[in-house]
């Protein structure tokens, strides 16, 4: 028996032997494997970081600029593409707002080499979306009224029946606009400083699809000019019934062939912007300043984009027939006083623009050299548009309210539709939120409808809409309990209960929610004011979808 266990002795050896190598295989294995989840975690890393970046290119990406970016902080993260055995693919996501990279990296492996496994591909991919801020008011180049127009139609694109409204900061906030007023005066049922008051003011969107030619941004009547609401009743002896007698061509320095028509006092002319000087401010009337800002990386947030020019405008109030043949401009004036009331005037030219969003911020709380621009009171209406190579009617450029808008809407119609918002085909299952301030000032009620977009898939309205009725609160939104609607309307909206609130009107959007993302005009919600008769209205509105503007969801 003695030499058989010698024998087994042997054998044990050698199963220690070979039981060594398999552990030293595994421990080899686990080493290569801990190496591809170090890799692989540094590869989601990247692969998030540059799906993020891109994504707020999304969805127009001109001319792959979201592409561009998502592989440039890919590189800045250590993976280049085409460099070190790294592949970094940038292709849209499911949905037009959404960016999906995937980065592939060929991994030595330290051990496998020994059994013919000298490298892994490891790949990894991030997958983003990005709800820009809501264009309002807008699809093409223009927003607001342009009587200029030959027969210009009360309803159409380019006569929208409103225009673009912004106060002097002294102005009560229960005239209409609840971003510039600095003063409650019991609107929103609160009193003394008004919590809504942004000092930034307004930015309406620029979208500059070609790089091809000159960019133009103008403003027709950009200056505050009192003529009253209605511009008729000589409100602080504007004496604009005056300036309608003038002969042509009044000015040597600049000609106006028909001031009967252009300075019209008619409430119904279509060059009635109806700035207005309430008796806020102890006379002072709003100062305004034009800001054009360059696009970004962060084109979510227009406070930060570099400023590329800037042109002010102080307010006029008294005698404009006076004021149209002055042959020197006004004292903090940019130019003759007659070149830009009831005009198109050019606030900036950029002679090589860039493609991309720039913002045109509107502000009357502060002049050019950041000092305090005089604490006036007033409503000052106007309008803008933007254009290519001196294209002023038919540009590709797009001009919008970027979140918010404040406007005048004076509609000789009792029944008007808006444009509203835009809501691209990325938003299914997501909260279209609305926010209006001080509609309805009519005498007899009427009713406020938000209606889908004529080409998406919703059909002719909305489902299970919410809004807040008043009276609401002053704490904020959503400024009250929340009461259901049919056909999302509103229904008894007049100045008696309406006047001065803030109303928050909730829009879900379906989760099969589509769209024509192709068309200029295609996505955009509308809202419909239906009233007895016309309704003057000076109103601030805001929009925004639920969720965080940019996010992983892969």
């Amino acid at each position: 028996m003695t030499p058989r266990r010698e024998d087994e002795r042997g054998i044990v050896l050698v199963w220690t032997a070979l039981l060594m190598v398999v552990i030293i295989g595994f421990t080899a294995w686990s080493v290569d494997v801990w190496s591809w989840k170090r890799e692989g975690a540094r590869l989601q890393k990247a692969a998030d970081a540059a799906a993020l970046a891109g994504a707020v290119f999304m969805p127009e990406n001109v001319n792959g600029i979201a592409f561009s970016t998502a592989q440039q902080v890919a590189a800045e993260n250590g993976f280049a593409n085409g460099a070190n055995g790294v592949s970094v693919v940038v292709v849209p996501g499911q949905q037009p707002n959404q960016l999906k990279v995937t980065i592939t990296e060929n991994v030595h492996n330290i051990f496998g080499a020994a059994i013919s496994a000298g490298s892994t591909n490891v790949t990894r991919f991030g997958v983003a979306e990005y709800q820009r801020p809501v264009s309002m008011g807008s699809p093409v180049n223009q927003f607001g009224n342009d009587p200029t127009v030959a027969s210009p139609v009360h309803g159409s694109v380019r006569y929208p029946d409103f225009w673009t409204n912004v106060f002097g900061p002294s102005s009560d906030k229960s005239k209409g606009d609840a971003i510039q007023s600095t003063i409650c005066d019991g609107a929103d049922n609160c009193a003394g400083k008004n919590s809504d008051y942004d000092p930034k003011g307004y930015f309406y969107g620029v979208d500059v699809t070609s790089a091809s030619a000159p960019l133009t941004v103008q403003a027709f009547d950009p200056e505050f000019a009192n003529v009253g609401d209605n511009c008729g009743d000589n409100a602080n002896g504007s004496n604009l019934a005056g300036a309608a007698f003038l002969p042509a061509n009044f000015n040597p320095k600049f000609p106006v062939a028909n001031p009967a028509v252009v300075y019209n006092p008619a409430a119904t002319s279509p060059y009635c912007t109806g700035d207005m000087y309430y008796g806020e401010g102890n006379g002072v009337v709003p100062w305004t300043v034009y800001r054009l800002r360059a696009p970004d990386l962060t084109p979510g947030d227009p406070t930060d984009n570099p400023v590329i020019c800037s042109i002010e405008f102080p307010g006029y109030m008294g005698d404009l027939a006076k004021a149209l043949q002055a042959t020197t401009p006004q004292a903090g004036a940019p130019d003759l006083f007659v070149k830009f009331f009831r005009q198109w005037y050019t606030l900036c030219t950029v002679d090589n623009p860039v493609v991309g969003t720039y913002f045109l911020q509107i502000q009357t709380n502060t002049k050019i050299d950041g000092t305090p621009a005089p604490f006036g009171g007033g409503a000052n209406r106007l309008a803008l548009r933007a254009g290519l190579g001196g294209d002023m009617q038919t540009s590709s450029a797009r001009i919008y309210g970027s979140g918010r808008i404040g406007i005048y809407a004076n509609s000789p119609a009792a029944n008007t539709t808006f444009y509203l918002a835009r809501v691209l085909p990325g938003a299914p299952g997501r909260t279209l939120v609305l926010n209006f301030f001080d509609v309805g000032d009519a005498a007899r009620a009427g009713a406020i409808t938000v209606l889908p977009p004529g080409d998406s898939n919703v059909g002719s309205s909305f489902s299970n809409c919410t809004f807040t009725p008043p009276p609401g609160n002053s704490t904020g939104p959503p400024w009250g309990a929340f009461s259901s609607t049919s056909g999302c309307q509103l229904t008894n909206v007049s100045s008696a209960t309406f006047n001065g609130q803030w109303i928050q009107v909730r829009v879900p959007i379906p989760p099969d929610y589509n769209c024509n993302l192709a068309d200029p005009y295609g996505c955009w919600l509308r809202v419909n004011f239906a009233f007895p008769a016309a309704v003057s209205d000076t109103t601030t509105w805001t929009a925004q979808l639920t969720g965080d503007p940019v996010r992983l969801i892969q």
